[in-house]
Order: C-alpha cells, then structure tokens, then sequence
C-alpha cells in the first residue's frame, strides 16, 4: 500500500512540535505535513495528493468548522478530523455535519495513529475516486417527515423516557447514526462505543438529541426531493426488520445491540446512491432489470463497488464500532471475513437474506430467485441446521412487520 499524507493544522507551533516528535515513528506509512493557519491548509490541499486532514478548533482567521467546510466543498476526498482541546458539546455540533471523526487534546500518539490508519484503511474500500468525493460530500441522509415528527413530539413530553425517544430513533437510519456518531466522538471521552441507542439517549439527554434532530433534519431538506425510484419507507422498513431479526437471532447483549444498529444501518449505501448519484443509481436500477444480472453485480459494472461497501465506508469514517462497519460491508459476502461461530456479520447476512427470501415468497416474481443466503458459509461455521427455526423467526418478524414497526421493535 503506498504511502498516506496527513495533513495537521493548528496555530499553536508547540502544538505541531509535538504531534511531529510522537508521530515519527509513522513516517515509514505516513507523509506529515504541519502548517499554522486554515489558509495554509487549504493552499497546501489545493496542491493535491492529501488523503487525510487532522485539524484544531479554534484558531485566528479562519477557524477549524470553516477549515473543514472548505475542505468538504472543495477537496471532499480527504477524510476530515477534529483535534481540539475545545472540548464543548457546542464545538461538537458545529462541526458535526463537517467532520468524520473527533479527537479531543491531550490525544495519546496511539489514539491518533488508530484512528488516520483506520481512515487510511477504509479508503480502500472504495478504488474510485468519484465515490469517495461522493462519500466526502455527505452531511446527512433524509429522514422520514413521520420519524421527525413523533421524536419532536416526544422530546418535548416531559414525561418521555430513554426508552421512548430510543425507540422512535430506532426508526430511522440517519437520525440513528448521527447521535451515535456524536455519543461516540472524543468529545464525550467513554471508554466504550456505544452501540445501544437507549444509552447514547441517556449519555446525551434530550436537549443534546433535540438539537441534533434539528440540525439533521434542516440538512436533508435540500435533498428531500432527491430520492428517484427508491422508496424510503420500504427500505427503512426492512432495515428495521433485519435490525430486530438479527438481534433476536444473537445471544450475547452486546452482539445483539451491535446487530440491531448493523441491521438498521446495513444498507444505508442504497440511500447514498439515491441522493448523491442519481444518475448512476438510474442505470444500476434499469441494468438490474435484466434476468441475467443480479442487483450486486449492476452495482459491480456501473460503480466498480457495492451498496455495502459504500455504507461501511461512510459509517467508518462516522466512527462507528468495527464489528457494524464490518457487518454493513461484508453483509452479502460473509465467507470474505474470517469470523467464526454466530457473528453478528452472520447474523446481519442471515436475518437480510431470510426476510429477502420470505418476501419473494409472498411477492413471486418473474425474476431468478438470486442465491442471496450464503450456506456454504453457514455450514463451514457450523450454523445450518438452524436454519428452519430461523427461518419461523423470519416469517414471525414479517409478520409483526406488516401490523407495524412499533410491535416489531418492542
């Protein structure tokens, strides 16, 4: 793999000094680059080749949200992440919509490492670079006006409970992953990701969501009319039913709390492409209507990669849990992953292709019944004969599903 180039920015020279002597031993993968002000910044973006840009909050001129939202209009391809002592929540919503991932100071060398690697690393997801600046461009995705409505009406219910605000949240992929984006930044310091909605509304409070809710929901009007051919409710609803599904199927809490914000989340590529791509996500759709071609592989030929790939390399950079990342990514090619045992990829792959099975069942079409569930890989991890009681748990999710989403999720 060659080389990567971040870039740090920030006016303290001190600073610079000793990010540049705790980072030395990266210069073997890393080109680093130190300059002072958001003006040098974008002057040395401007010259090409930076992958990667690390940058201070507050700063004379030109501050760090400023910073970011040029470099999110103008070099998108570039991962973007904070690095502040400014370590307050108004910082964090500022700079929520420009920003992949936030670090606060004092940061370990090690922290900073992990996370531009982890960067670096989810750039090779994507080989083209019209999809990552695509990627790069992305502040929010639209949010069903029914989801808003009810969390706006719970937030301002006194009496409302974690337990009902998450609950609402868990309808909605986009309003979804940005409080878990903002629960898991830096800026809150937790020791753990946190993956379960109901603790993310805990650790925030109400006001914190309500501001959130607000934010993502004045972003994505824009684009509220730029959803061609896709239905949002019927996806959100099946991400909902692969989210209980998977959860349901998994034993352990935390890889069921892991597997319910996989599932919800699993095929939030498809929605990128709706509204950052239209054009492509036409031809994908009218190339998918040939009874030779699958919808994967008209994603293949027209992008060079998948819905899957583009969801986890966007959650990724939102900083989300590995084990979502690698669930969303891997979800229609699990024997890709080496993990064994009932995993909560396996459980995302099976809940996705059980439900997508049971609705062809119901929904007979003309189209060849594509080979969606992975059994070789369930045989090799020793899961196949699970499979009827899986199934009954597919055909019940279904079920709760057409008599709605509320019953399904309790």
């Amino acid at each position: 793999m060659s080389k990567k180039t971040v870039l740090f920015v920030d006016d303290e020279l001190n600073v610079l000094e000793g990010l540049r002597t705790r980072l030395h031993r990266q210069r073997s993968k890393w080109d680093m680059i130190f300059v002072q002000s958001g003006k040098e910044a974008l002057e040395r973006m401007a010259q090409g080749d930076i992958d990667v840009l690390v940058t201070d909050m507050r700063m004379p001129e030109m501050d760090g949200v400023t910073l970011l939202k040029r470099a999110q209009e103008e070099f998108p391809r570039v991962v973007r992440i904070v690095l502040s002592g400014h370590a307050e929540l108004e910082a964090a919503l500022r700079a929520i919509h420009v920003a992949h991932q936030f670090l606060s100071k004092p940061c370990e060398a090690g922290i900073i490492e992990n996370v531009v690697d982890r960067a670096c690393n989810l750039q090779s997801l994507l080989h083209s670079e019209v999809l990552e600046k695509c990627v790069g461009r992305i502040e929010n995705l639209p949010s069903p006006p029914v989801v808003y409505s009810q969390l706006m009406v719970a937030l301002n219910n006194e009496f409302a409970s974690p337990i009902s605000v998450a609950a609402i949240l868990k309808q909605d992929m986009a309003m979804c992953a940005k409080t878990l984006q903002l629960v898991n930044s830096a800026f809150f310091g937790f020791a753990q990701k946190i993956t379960e909605v109901e603790d993310a509304v805990t650790y925030l409070g109400y006001n914190t969501i309500r501001q959130i809710v607000l934010t993502v929901e004045v972003f994505h009007r824009p684009k509220s009319k730029a959803l061609p051919a896709i239905s949002l409710e019927a996806l959100q609803t099946h991400a909902c039913l692969v989210g209980a599904l998977a959860s349901n199927i998994l034993i352990e809490r935390r890889d069921k709390e892991d597997a319910f914000i996989a599932g919800l989340l699993h095929d939030i590529g498809k929605l990128v492409l709706a509204t950052e791509m239209p054009e492509a996500h036409k031809q994908i759709q009218m190339l998918g209507l040939k009874p030779d071609i699958s919808p994967l592989d008209a994603e293949i030929q027209v992008l060079g990669v998948t819905h899957a790939q583009i969801g986890a390399y966007l959650l990724g950079l939102w900083g989300l849990p590995y084990s979502v990342v690698e669930a969303v990514a891997n979800h229609h090619a699990p024997s890709d992953v080496d993990v064994p045992g009932l995993s909560v990829l396996a459980a995302i792959h099976v809940a996705d292709a059980l439900l997508h099975e049971e609705m062809r069942i119901r929904r007979p079409t003309s189209k060849p019944r594509w080979p969606i569930l992975d059994v070789a890989f369930l045989e090799k991890q020793g899961l196949s004969k699970q499979l009827p009681a899986w199934r009954d748990k597919a055909r019940q999710q279904v079920d709760a599903g057409a008599r709605g989403m509320a019953r399904a999720l309790c």
